[in-house]
């Protein structure tokens, strides 16, 4: 019978020679002692390097900030330029040279009209015409009554000479003793009464005619007339219309141009040939802008060319409420390329009246002392120098006084910057080119 030993393999005598021998524990231990040692000799090394560098970045700073406490701070400076005339250019508006809303002076209905808007009219030509019958009808009564006025003259004349002669040929009987004192002394009066009887008819004649000359002069005012040379800008009333004599008629035509911008009379008539530009200039150049200074109008956006003109008057006075001047500009139109009432900008060149170095707006320091300046001196110090200043143009501005033109100045100064410090200075690039 077999057993499970016999199956067994049979039991080893020898070891096997290819079977590790396991370390003893003092090897081991001498190991990560090594390594231990690398560990910490890399360690040391760099913290030997990290603190080299470190002084050495110390030391470059130490050696830096000496230099740069030796060393004077570079700053940029400008030269103060000579300030030129500026153009300032100006919004306007333009007018008519004259311009004129024609009203009726009599009442009634429009008969006939013979213009309409944009038509060009001479003066004295006739707009249109009003029938008036009570104007007419007035007329006819008043020359009546001045003929009834000539008749009752007459009549009285006629008195005076009866009285005359009846008191002349008293005061002859009287001479004679022919008659009472009485009847000569009746006669004297009533030959004075017809005197004053005729002086009243007089005045009364005189009335007459001067009630005929009105009503004559109002039946003209039934023809409607231009006033002078120039273009129906508004027309407001049309055949049939109902007109009262000075009320305003309401507008059947397009909208108005006129300056009050709504419709009051009959018409308007522009003349638009030589248009005037009118301007608000500010105070501060208000002093340079005088009688014959050239100016030019355009029109931003029109393809014309500007208008050369000059400035023919001011108002001598600023208003309080803008503090501007209204000057006036008129220029040619002959062309008809500008309209009254458009909106156009005026170039006005102006002297300089002390205004004399120009500076750019960062060089200014403002604080307790004024306005003021840094400027470079010949020996690098900085010195603080007041000014004044003048016309204020954005980026640059224009210095009235304390400047000679010969100064350094500080471009940009900065709170750093003191007054008695020495610094480097540097030609800026950027100076302003005015």
């Amino acid at each position: 019978m077999t057993t499970l030993a016999s199956h067994l393999p049979p039991l080893a005598t020898k070891a096997n020679p290819h079977t590790e021998t396991p370390a003893p524990p003092q090897a081991r231990t001498r190991t990560i002692f090594v390594i231990a040692m690398i560990l910490v000799a890399l360690l040391a090394v760099f913290l030997i390097m990290g603190i080299i560098h470190r002084r050495t970045q110390n030391h470059t700073l130490a050696v830096a900030a000496t230099q740069a406490a030796h060393t004077p701070p570079s700053v940029y400076v400008v030269h103060p330029l000579v300030s030129a005339a500026p153009e300032w250019s100006l919004p306007g508006t333009t007018q008519a040279m004259q311009d004129a809303i024609i009203y009726a002076r009599v009442s009634g209905y429009l008969s006939k009209r013979y213009v309409d808007i944009g038509e060009a009219v001479k003066a004295g030509q006739l707009l249109a015409e009003i029938e008036s019958p009570e104007i007419d009808q007035q007329l006819i009564q008043a020359q009546a009554n001045l003929q009834q006025f000539i008749k009752q003259l007459d009549l009285q004349k006629a008195n005076l000479e009866l009285a005359r002669t009846t008191m002349e040929r008293y005061k002859g009987a009287d001479q004679e003793g022919a008659v009472a004192k009485l009847t000569v002394d009746q006669a004297v009066a009533t030959y004075a009464t017809a005197q004053a009887s005729v002086a009243a008819a007089q005045a009364t004649v005189d009335a007459g005619e001067a009630t005929v000359r009105q009503f004559k002069a109002m039946t003209t005012f039934e023809r409607v007339v231009a006033p002078f040379d120039g273009v129906v800008t508004q027309r407001n009333v049309d055949v049939g219309t109902l007109i009262t004599a000075g009320s305003p008629t309401n507008n059947t035509s397009v909208a108005p141009t006129s300056v009050s911008g709504s419709a009051t009379g009959m018409f308007e008539i522009a003349q638009t040939n030589t248009l005037r530009v009118f301007v608000s200039v500010p105070q501060s150049m208000a002093a340079n802008v005088k009688s014959g200074v050239a100016a030019q109008v355009s029109v931003r956006g029109a393809l014309n060319a500007p208008v050369k003109a000059m400035v023919t008057r001011t108002a001598n006075a600023l208003d309080p409420g803008t503090r501007t001047l209204l000057t006036e500009v008129d220029i040619p139109n002959s062309s008809r390329g500008l309209f009254p009432g458009q909106f156009v900008y005026v170039s006005i060149t102006v002297g300089t009246s002390g205004h004399r170095w120009n500076l750019p707006a960062t060089a200014l320091i403002f604080n307790a002392q004024g306005t003021q300046v840094m400027l470079v001196e010949s020996d690098g110090k900085l010195r603080l120098q007041n000014v004044t200043v003048g016309r204020d143009f954005g980026d640059t501005i224009d210095v009235q006084a304390g400047l000679s033109g010969n100064e350094l100045i500080v471009k940009q100064p900065t709170v750093s910057l003191q007054q008695g410090q020495v610094v480097s200075p540097v030609e800026s690039q950027n100076a302003p080119q005015h």
